[in-house]
């Protein structure tokens, strides 16, 4: 058996794994953010190996702080529905690691994702890489092989983090898109929102569009700064375009550009995500992508995004976000201001590397009673931690003993802070686990696949 420096991961009989075979060669890779190495070139040398998928359709890619995530589902959807074999990858996954490799609203199959990551796993085996790709990179590698053996007419590439040093940044998009920038990661980006900016800007090329939504003043300083040095062609979101139309049990309708649309998501937020995937689609249309105005209103109502302000009907309600920075929480707390009433409870567990003070300090106030719990990672906040930052909590290590005291207490009951443990608690529901007076449709119905 043999290893690749810096790692201890077997590369002996990979050219055939199974999918759980494949699962357990990623968490061998280590947590996703704690072994994340920044850097290009040798993700660059491994597409190389691979014949360079990336450079075998179109792209799109995606980068910002908050709304990424929502932009890229709702471009995908979209042009999907405009006819074209539409791709989108996205991180991190809720429940299951085919959530980010799509086609055409279609998760890849097990069996599929095993012949990809298996041919990918092989050829790092026979390259003899100083260092091993990471667990994102390897990912990113075995989405970029998926959609080229599917021959996608376009794909939408949500960035993992920052945009310069990212993997998905490999390839040379037709357009590029920024959402909102705000504080995130940091350590690994900096510590203002202007070197952050800086760092999603690498996603820019000259002479190719990029398209803005609205950012803080010193954001949109750096990225046309940036644009303007490459030759780039900035079009910022037509907001005055832009108009919310009514409101129905948390789900909007609005006008752009004197035509309508209704959301299929949650809050008055994803308007203006909405708002920024049409424009997108607009300026790729511009460029040779197909797109009719039946197709983009039908995207825009199909699009979804789970554990986005996903609702569990019943009563109590159940809302589940896996947001975990100021500018997400600030519109969860937004939405449940205006879309539910007192009483409400509270499950939230956190990673420990993010302000969680701040996000409680938004949060916290909404709520009367306020569960603390953990969920599988190692960068998980203890709950014990979180109550030393509001002590009225309580701390209940078990997710699923948190969720049920909320329940019993009869309150709109919303689980947050962070998508691992609304993973954990969706899983749980779609399994059976969740031992709750509903009708049994809300085990899976609610789910998108």
């Amino acid at each position: 058996m043999t290893t690749v420096r810096g790692t201890h991961v077997p590369l002996t009989d990979v050219d055939k794994m199974d999918y759980s075979e494949c699962l357990a060669y990623l968490r061998r890779l280590g947590d996703e953010v704690l072994t994340m190495r920044l850097g290009l070139e040798p993700f660059r040398g491994l597409l190389g190996q691979l014949d360079h998928p990336h450079r075998r359709f179109p792209s799109v890619v995606v980068a910002g702080t908050n709304g990424k995530g929502s932009v890229t589902r709702f471009l995908g959807s979209i042009m999907s529905s405009c006819g074209l074999r539409t791709a989108v990858f996205t991180s991190p996954h809720v429940m299951r690691l085919e959530e980010r490799i799509v086609v055409d609203g279609k998760p890849i199959s097990r069996q599929e994702f095993a012949a990809c990551f298996s041919r990918v796993a092989e050829t790092i085996r026979r390259a003899e890489l100083r260092f091993h790709p990471t667990y994102f990179e390897t990912v990113t590698a075995t989405a970029f092989r998926y959609f080229a053996r599917r021959r996608v007419d376009l794909a939408i590439l949500e960035v993992g983090m920052g945009g310069r040093l990212d993997s998905t940044n490999a390839v040379d998009p037709r357009l590029s898109v920024i959402t909102p920038v705000g504080l995130d990661h940091q350590a690994q980006l900096g510590n203002t929102v202007e070197e952050i900016a800086l760092e999603k800007a690498g996603v820019l090329r000259p002479a190719t569009p990029v398209l803005l939504s609205p950012q803080r003043k010193g954001v949109r300083r750096v990225l046309g700064e940036r644009a303007a040095h490459l030759g780039a062609v900035v079009h910022d979101l037509d907001l005055p375009a832009l108009r919310p139309l009514e409101e129905r049990r948390g789900r909007y309708s609005f006008s752009f550009r004197a035509t309508n649309y209704r959301l299929g998501m949650h809050g008055k937020h994803q308007i203006e995500n909405a708002g920024v995937a049409i424009q997108a689609s607009e300026i790729l249309e511009r460029l040779g992508f197909a797109r009719h105005g039946t197709g983009v209103r039908e995207g825009v109502e199909k699009a979804r995004s789970l554990g986005v302000l996903q609702k569990i009907e019943g009563r109590p309600a159940v809302y589940l976000d896996g947001g975990h920075n100021r500018d997400a929480v600030a519109n969860l707390a937004a939405f449940l201001q205006d879309h539910t009433n007192p009483p409400r409870s509270l499950v939230f567990g956190i990673m420990r590397d993010k302000d969680f003070e701040v996000v409680l300090g938004l949060l916290a106030p909404l709520f009367e009673r306020i569960y603390f719990t953990s969920f599988k990672s190692a960068r998980v906040a203890a709950p014990q931690r979180l109550k030393e930052s509001c002590p009225r909590g309580v701390a209940v290590p078990n997710p699923l003993l948190a969720l049920r005291r909320a329940l019993e207490a009869g309150a709109t009951t919303v689980v947050a802070g962070s998508f691992y443990l609304v993973g954990e608690i969706l899983s749980a529901i779609e399994e059976g686990l969740v031992n709750w007076d509903r009708p049994a449709s809300t085990r899976r119905g609610d789910l998108p696949w």
